[in-house]
């Protein structure tokens, strides 16, 4: 029979189980985003086509693939699935049901067409009376205008298009960059491999990266950047905060360099004030020491 002191042991032995059990499952709950900014767009593009009553009806394909894709697209979220999975299936949508959106416009313009039409037979047989002049000239307005109606349609299936190809073209640049999806933005990040310890100059290592990126911003020229340095907490708070801001100005001077300008970048140096790991291992102090660039829109 054990103790009261051995039954003691025995429960806090148990306690100490639990609570690293708990801390796990409550930074993995912690880990999942609260939203993402592809499903949400995929999300209001469908639900504008699926409310038109045009587009249900000329593009029921369109529609239902759309709606297809973004289940697959909540769902690969709602699991916590690789971001790439839900970023491709929020394209998905997003291109079905602006198709659709299409196919209504393009409905309407020819139901417009149609009524222009019937429209100016109407005229023209009112053009045997003594109103035939002014018959003739509506029936010309009628003309113009389905011309018009057209057009504008067609102006809109193109508008679309190319809002598709930008962000097409957009996303095969941010992956070529190695870009993270955050809820600041796009991120990128230079590990601490691609300077020498204590040092700010940058090695050679990242000047492919940096090619890449300042191509990217001169084809985006309503992009800015914010490029913030980190340490470890290695050293003095003054030490690490003066380094890590050297290394954020090295990268602004080498996008300067390749052409950026430079009202378009901003520097901050915050040194171990914001880690991505532990420092309590070699491992951790490696990811802390970085530079990371905010790919934001116009500011």
């Amino acid at each position: 029979m054990k103790t009261f002191h051995q039954t003691t042991q025995d429960v806090r032995r148990g306690l100490a189980l639990l609570v690293p059990a708990s801390a796990l499952l409550l930074a993995a709950c912690a880990s999942t985003p609260a939203n993402n900014p592809a499903l949400d767009e995929a999300r209001a593009i469908y639900s504008r086509a699926a409310s038109d009553a045009d587009t249900v009806r000329s593009a029921p394909v369109d529609l239902r693939q759309a709606e297809q894709a973004l289940q697959q697209a909540e769902a690969a979220f709602k699991d916590g699935k690789d971001p790439q999975d839900v970023a491709h299936y929020a394209q998905l949508a997003r291109q079905r049901a602006a198709t659709a959106l299409q196919s209504g416009d393009i409905a309407r313009a020819e139901q417009s067409v149609a009524v222009a039409g019937a429209e100016r037979n109407r005229i023209l047989m009112a053009a045997r009376s003594q109103e035939a002049e002014q018959a003739r000239t509506q029936a010309q307005s009628a003309r113009t205008q389905a011309e018009l109606a057209r057009e504008q349609a067609a102006r809109q299936g193109a508008s679309a298009q190319a809002a598709q190809d930008r962000v097409a073209k957009l996303q095969q640049e941010m992956a070529a960059l190695q870009a993270q999806q955050t809820d600041r933005g796009m991120v990128l990040t230079l590990g601490d491999v691609l300077f020498d310890t204590g040092r700010a100059e940058l090695k050679p290592g990242a000047f492919a990266t940096l090619d890449r990126l300042a191509a990217f911003m001169r084809d985006n020229p309503e992009r800015r950047l914010e490029v913030e340095g980190h340490t470890d907490s290695v050293g003095s708070d003054v030490l690490n905060v003066a380094l890590s801001q050297q290394r954020a100005e090295s990268v602004r001077a080498a996008l300067v360099q390749r052409g950026v300008d430079g009202a378009r970048i901003q520097t901050k140096g915050l040194g171990k004030a914001v880690p991505v790991a532990s420092n309590s291992s070699a491992e951790g102090r490696q990811r802390n020491r970085r530079v990371e660039i905010v790919i934001g829109g116009a500011g």
